[in-house]
């Protein structure tokens, strides 16, 4: 069994597991530091095997979580993200805001940052990490993300595609927003960190001390502003020098269909031929990639409901996905599904029109596979949300917060993630 298979089961007891670890409290106090009480959900939720409502209702069954609770404003964030997306969709792709004016960066992300060897153990350590499990705690992620974009001047949308791709939670709206939440173009200011909070917050392995990176915020402000050249230039020589030391760390693969035949695969014809053999079947739920509950929400009678598994192959042409993150959706979807379709899902109008009834899990989010669900007009199985929605976009995490629970009091705060 993976490393990732230990951490993260593709099943329920993997999320019931960290479920009943959760101390709210010890979680506020700790959540900054990288062996602090996080809660390990986000694969889970990401994937949609519980939602953030679900979440809350069974932390709620063993502790108090109010709204004024740090924990509850963190999965809050998460529903941000997904309000901010279901009004920008792929507008969130870009700049959503002027951002850092003068500087000019760079579209690829250079090979030291892939390959784990830029000489910054903070760096390294993270993208280490990032490979060997397909998680990282939220600073972490930051302290890359301000790294790739503030001290090297790398574009944010090439860190962001790259982390996206190999985190086992990639999501893109909480992904990218955050990405630039970071850089400025979706915040009033860039964020930075320096080695002393690195010391701060993360394990020995992980400090900076006497590295470029050992000096005052005003200092590195200006390397992200373009105005210290010579600055920026002394995290590429010791990016340079420790390439040329090291081999550095080997890049996972990336896949735009599953690296292995799927159980319960099914070709469209073979689909088609098995619904007209059974008549009994008078209904079908689609069951994709972000909605893999293990419970059906359709009220009808078990023989009646086919629960179809559906991977929309165009989608992860554009945004593939590791072999760590393959199997924990599709072990996953083959536990719970009659069958899976992997393919083109805008062709499987014909198995639509052979039965009465369409269902699929409502989720937020402007994915490709969602909209193209979306076209063949099923009935939409929704779920209680978490925070109730605006009736208009809240550009702000404040403002979304205060119109969402107007009488709660809640500190301002730079955002992590559960």
């Amino acid at each position: 069994m993976s490393l990732i298979a230990q951490e993260f089961p593709p099943n329920d007891q993997g999320w019931q597991t960290r479920i009943a670890q959760i101390d709210p409290r010890r979680y506020a106090s700790t959540r900054n530091h990288l062996n602090g009480a996080v809660t390990g959900l986000s694969p889970y939720l990401t994937h949609g095997y519980l939602s953030l409502n679900d979440a809350a209702r069974a932390i709620r069954e063993r502790v108090p979580l109010n709204v004024e609770d740090k924990l509850f404003s963190e999965f809050c964030w998460r529903s941000f993200f997904h309000h901010v997306w279901s009004y920008k969709g792929d507008a969130i792709l870009g700049n959503l805001r002027p951002g850092l004016q003068g500087v000019t960066y760079g579209d690829t992300l250079p090979a030291d940052i892939r390959q784990g060897h830029t000489g910054l153990a903070v760096i390294d350590r993270a993208v280490q990490q990032l490979y060997t499990t397909g998680y990282l705690h939220n600073h972490a992620r930051m302290w890359l993300a301000s790294y790739v974009i503030h001290l090297r001047h790398i574009h944010w949308r090439a860190g962001a595609d790259w982390l996206y791709s190999h985190l086992l939670d990639g999501d893109l709206a909480s992904n990218h927003l955050s990405w630039q939440w970071v850089a400025g173009t979706f915040s009033t200011k860039p964020y930075l960190f320096n080695a002393d909070n690195v010391t701060k917050y993360a394990p020995a392995d992980w400090h900076c001390s006497g590295s470029p990176l050992d000096t005052s915020y005003e200092a590195l402000e200006t390397i992200a502003r373009g105005e210290d050249r010579y600055g920026q230039h002394a995290f590429e020589l010791l990016a340079q020098d420790t390439a040329a030391k090291s081999k550095g760390i080997e890049e996972p693969a990336l896949y735009d269909m599953p690296p292995f035949d799927p159980p319960k695969a099914i070709t469209l014809p073979s689909l088609i031929e098995y619904l007209q053999s059974r008549p009994e079947v008078t209904s079908l739920e689609l069951v994709h990639a972000w909605a893999l509950r293990s419970t059906s929400s359709v009220i009808q009678p078990r023989e009646r409901l086919l629960r179809l598994g559906v991977i929309h192959l165009p989608e992860h042409v554009k945004w593939p996905w590791s072999r760590n993150r393959w199997h924990f959706v599709m072990t996953r979807m083959s536990e719970i599904c009659d069958a899976i379709f992997v393919g083109d899902l805008s062709g499987i109008d014909a198995v639509v029109a052979t039965k009465t009834s369409l269902y699929c899990q409502s989720v937020s989010g402007q994915n490709e596979t969602i909209r193209v669900i979306s076209r063949l007009s099923p009935t939409w199985c929704e779920t209680a949300p978490l925070v109730p929605e605006p009736r208009h976009l809240c550009d702000s995490f404040s403002r979304y917060f205060r119109t969402a629970y107007p009488g709660a009091q809640t500190k301002r705060a730079r955002h992590r993630s559960a």
